[in-house]
């Protein structure tokens, strides 16, 4: 935890210094965020995502076309260092579909820099690219967001750190509590890529989010927009006609029988994995079943 809060700091502070520029330069020029498969990348604009402190050094598994072969075979010195690349934007070219085994595909993704013309390309996992976001994600993030008041889903969030302290300590927040959005930035999280900068009484945070479904497995995806799992617009304790013994059960992370999904979410959070179309929520060794939207059965996994 203390890794990622330092993660954090770092990187914020190099977008402090730089990336943000990238962000605000006109460079985003998609303007519609769509929930995009993998193989629907072909035409559009990423941007290179933050990585990690301790993954910096190492730079992006994405390599030059003339590398790909020995990139692929494990040899980490052609892989494309961050520096130069961090906050650029790609323009994907062509998605190639390769037998993974057991059944499953995987993709060849392949990439122009928009500034260099440099020709790179990137491997899918679980059809992701790590260290890429959606443009357009971006922008409308930005656009929809940034000085605005949202509501919490989370109980604390990461705090940002001044230059002088180096481990931040996580910022208490509260379900439901008001937070104003300062900046928004690529993250580092390719399953969350997007942070926003946020205010809680005088306090500074980072809530870590998706906008579409693009940087997600398809088996988590859904039909409301992926940036209502981490945050509200309106306050819930308002919009929602639920009891306040419901909401402490949700404050002190309890799931019951009974429960909706959306209160199973806001208690324990994304779940980590699902089966049955959704129907099964799996936490760990818990197995959630669903009958429509209320919550049947909690067993052992």
């Amino acid at each position: 935890m203390k890794k990622f809060f330092s993660c954090v700091v770092l990187t914020l502070c190099m977008l402090l210094g730089f990336g943000i520029d990238a962000v605000n330069a006109g460079a985003l020029t998609e303007s519609v965020s769509q929930n995009l498969k993998i193989q629907q990348w072909q035409g559009h604009n990423f941007t290179f995502m933050s990585l990690p402190d301790d993954k910096q050094a190492a730079g992006y598994s994405i390599f030059k076309v003339e590398n790909a072969s020995r990139g692929f075979q494990g040899d980490v010195s052609v892989r494309i260092p961050y520096n130069t690349h961090v906050g650029k934007q790609v323009v994907i070219t062509e998605v190639v579909p390769f037998d993974a085994g057991y059944g499953l595909k995987e993709y060849m993704v392949y990439m122009n820099v928009t500034d260099t013309g440099e020709k790179l390309v990137g491997r899918s996992m679980r059809s992701q690219v790590n260290g890429l976001v959606l443009t357009a994600d971006l922008k409308n993030a930005r656009s929809q967001f940034l000085g605005k008041t949202i509501y919490s889903k989370s109980r604390d969030l990461p705090g940002l750190a001044t230059a002088d302290d180096a481990a931040p300590q996580p910022v208490a927040v509260g379900i439901g509590s008001p937070l104003v959005v300062l900046d928004v930035y690529p993250g580092i999280q390719v399953q969350a890529p997007i942070w926003l900068v946020v205010s809680s009484n005088g306090q500074k945070a980072v809530l870590a989010m998706n906008y579409s479904w693009t940087n997600m497995p398809q088996v988590f995806w859904n039909d409301r927009p992926a940036w209502k799992d981490d945050l509200f617009l309106d306050d819930p304790h308002k919009t929602f006609n639920w009891s306040s013994e419901m909401w402490k059960q949700i404050e002190t992370a309890s799931v019951t029988v009974g429960m909706l999904k959306e209160q199973v979410r806001l208690s324990w959070g994304e779940a980590t994995d699902m089966e049955q179309d959704g129907f099964v929520w799996i936490y760990g060794d818990k197995k959630l079943t669903f009958n429509g939207d209320v919550l049947i059965s909690i067993e052992a996994k």
